[in-house]
């Protein structure tokens, strides 16, 4: 393993049992890219040199390399909200965050929601968002990894949570009318398997709602978080709808889950046909991308920027 990667290991604290390797694009698999962003934040002011390219075809943003699967398991189940909290436990202003976003997007929704029906949660941790639909007469179902804060779901809030990796979901077949991924999308090692599960669950004409948020509260900052494998873009996030079988019907930066996340990007899909990859290639080239030259500009304020 290259030693700058060593080096962010160490500061992040888990070495043993990791492996590293160069990915393909997660949206096209066109594997020509350009290193836009070589240092990310790793916590308590502390920086590490983990490359965010970009796509050359479609200019998807993405951490190249990763790591295997244990590592992010380990680190997402012991580790993650220890980081980023200091506490194992959710904190009562997170909790009370979760339930105030979960009435933000069920009113943001409503017009184009069943009166009741049956919601999925990838990513909910302590499930609080799930709360406005629930007490609307609506079945929840919430997962997450990290085992301490479903836990704390389970007894404090009564809900329906499973700890599990979002790839390791076993969901019934076309039993949700919306499923929601509220940034945990960034965060997945598998990208494309957990779309692949969640569709398969999906209802026939069933809603998905992805809300992106690393790459903007990036530039907000002034540096990307290492936390997120992948930066969304309301383009980026339409192509993995349509290659997953959902067609956009919404995309905004409106904060449809309120305002506590500042740059949040929206997108809501309608169940569908997946594009088949030459069909997704024509979106591309019909404008759904963001150009590497559109990208540097942005991305140029950034610490760590190429």
């Amino acid at each position: 393993m290259e030693p700058y990667l060593l080096e962010y290991l160490r500061g992040v604290g888990i070495v043993d049992h990791v492996s590293a390797a160069t990915v393909a694009c997660e949206v096209c698999g066109g594997d020509e890219h350009e290193v836009l962003v070589d240092t990310v934040d790793i916590g308590n002011d502390r920086f590490g040199r983990l490359p965010v390219v970009g796509c050359v075809n479609c200019g998807f943003l993405y951490q190249n390399p990763r790591f295997n699967q244990e590592f992010y398991d380990n680190y997402y189940d012991k580790y993650y909200r220890l980081m980023l909290f200091g506490d194992s436990a959710p904190e009562k202003d997170f909790l009370l965050d979760q339930v105030r976003r979960g009435e933000h997007l069920y009113r943001s929704l409503a017009s184009r929601l069943p009166q009741q029906g049956r919601l999925l949660d990838v990513g909910c941790s302590a499930g609080g968002l799930m709360l406005a639909f629930a007490k609307r007469g609506w079945e929840v179902l919430g997962t997450d990894p990290d085992s301490s804060y479903v836990e704390f779901g389970k007894r404090r809030l009564g809900l329906r949570l499973q700890a599990v990796p979002a790839e390791a979901m076993q969901l019934p077949e076309g039993g949700f009318d919306l499923i929601v991924i509220t940034g945990s999308l960034e965060h997945v090692f598998d990208v494309n398997r957990v779309l692949a599960l969640c569709r398969k669950a999906c209802a026939p004409g069933g809603l998905l709602f992805i809300e992106g948020r690393a790459l903007n509260y990036g530039l907000i900052k002034g540096h990307f978080s290492h936390n997120h494998r992948r930066y969304l873009s309301l383009q980026s996030i339409e192509l993995l709808m349509l290659k997953h079988g959902w067609t956009p019907i919404l995309s905004t930066e409106d904060p449809l889950c309120g305002p506590t996340r500042p740059g949040a990007v929206h997108v809501l899909g309608r169940a569908g046909d997946a594009l088949a990859a030459a069909a997704l290639q024509g979106e591309i080239e019909g404008g759904r991308r963001e150009s590497l030259a559109a990208l540097k500009t942005r991305l140029r304020p950034l610490r760590g920027a190429s």
